[in-house]
């Protein structure tokens, strides 16, 4: 898991090619211009959509979620999420991991929750079992979620 902000992605760059192609597009992409609901494919490895929301998924701990071949940037564009990530060690599993939707649900414990504000993201590697769109408040995020495939 990485948490930084957009004006820090630099510093993570070389870990992977699908990143560094992901990183660029944040870097050079006003995603507070975007429509609710606009999704695109960057390249091959990389996909977004960009989406308004009110954040409700319960209490840390109530539906975390892991992605095998795919792994997510959480990026807030507008407004405030918190989002928890724990190990597979304090959860239990609802849904075993389901190639097609790419992702296995769990319920637990955290171990950690963050609070993200506009130009704050979380990388959620595979090994990341995350729940985002935690409520804070009652204001509605814009937040971009960019899909990158697992290329390490």
């Amino acid at each position: 898991m990485i948490i930084t902000s957009k004006d820090q992605v630099d510093r993570y760059k070389n870990i992977s090619k699908n990143l560094d192609q992901a990183l660029d597009y944040i870097q050079k992409t006003k995603l507070e211009d975007f429509v609710d609901g606009e999704s695109k494919e960057v390249c091959d490895g990389v996909k977004y959509s960009v989406f308004d929301y009110q954040a409700s998924n319960g209490q840390p701990g109530d539906m975390f979620e892991q992605h095998h071949e795919w792994f997510d940037i959480h990026l807030i564009v507008k407004g405030t999420e918190q989002m928890a990530v724990t190990s597979k060690d304090l959860v239990t599993t609802t849904q075993p991991y389901d190639p097609d939707k790419d992702c296995a649900l769990f319920v637990g414990q955290p171990k950690v929750v963050v609070t993200l504000h506009s130009g704050d993201m979380l990388i959620a590697f595979p090994e990341d079992i995350h729940q985002p769109g935690i409520e804070l408040n009652d204001d509605v995020i814009r937040k971009a979620m960019i899909k990158v495939k697992v290329d390490f």
